[in-house]
């Protein structure tokens, strides 16, 4: 039971928290427009608002991804902000839940704490997956560029 919480709401909760980080990171950078896509497959539903818009699909629990737009074009410091904010958002979600809320008898919200931790750690970590790279290989080969 407690695999099943942790698959279908508490690890979609913590990407959907990465993402909004993500997001989050654009609207300080003054994107015009912020698309956040979680899960995969047909899509369920859309919410809309004026800068925005979030689309859940049937496969929610599979990935996410944030895209944003802006002219001009962001800047290469402004992209490492973008790119860092979803596993820094992951990272302080964490840090406050473990600390501030101490719910340590209860192994869904360790669980919860932990793996907001692991994607504070692993997105930062250079590496490509399929041909998808992690914030931490968006971010190296943005500090490699010389622009």
């Amino acid at each position: 039971m407690i695999i099943l919480l942790f698959l279908f709401i508490f690890a979609p909760l913590t990407i959907l928290i990465h993402e909004f980080g993500h997001a989050l990171g654009a609207m300080l950078m003054r994107a015009t427009h912020i698309e956040m896509m979680i899960g995969t497959g047909k899509k369920i539903f859309t919410l809309t608002g004026r800068k925005w818009k979030l689309s859940l699909h049937l496969l929610y629990f599979l990935g996410a991804h944030t895209s944003c737009e802006r002219q001009p074009f962001f800047s290469k410091i402004e992209r490492i902000i973008i790119s860092s904010s979803g596993p820094l958002l992951n990272g302080i979600v964490g840090f406050f839940l473990h600390y501030y809320i101490p719910l340590n008898h209860l192994m869904i919200w360790e669980l919860f704490v932990l793996f907001n931790f692991w994607l504070f750690l692993i997105n930062l970590v250079p590496y490509r997956i399929g041909g998808k790279p992690s914030d931490g290989y968006t971010i190296l080969q943005l500090l490699k560029r010389s622009d």
